[in-house]
């Protein structure tokens, strides 16, 4: 993960999640960009990058506090987010070259 976006990337979509208890994927414009940026809004969120569902105890925990988290070559078809608490709102920018 880095705080800085690299130098050659554009615009490929963007996805505003409102969580649930149901864990959500991007959609597939977003799921095929090459970077990402995720902004936690509000309440923290709880992310895996294996397909698998997180619940609110388990997957990586992202806070609203130390938000933006970019990422960058990562399968964005296997991230799944979900809420760790209720009324999370997940911003997903999705960059490609």
């Amino acid at each position: 993960m880095s705080r800085v976006t690299p130098a050659g990337l554009i615009h490929a979509g963007f996805q505003r999640i409102a969580t649930n208890a149901t864990a959500t994927g991007l959609n597939t414009t977003c799921a095929l960009a090459q970077a990402l940026w995720l902004s936690v809004e509000t309440q923290s969120v709880r992310v895996r990058f294996d397909s698998t569902a997180p619940t609110a105890n388990t997957g990586i925990l992202f806070t609203a506090a130390n938000s933006p988290y970019f990422f960058e070559s990562i399968d964005g078809s296997t991230l799944k987010i979900s809420r760790a608490a209720a009324g999370a709102i997940v911003n997903v920018e999705a960059l490609k070259r």
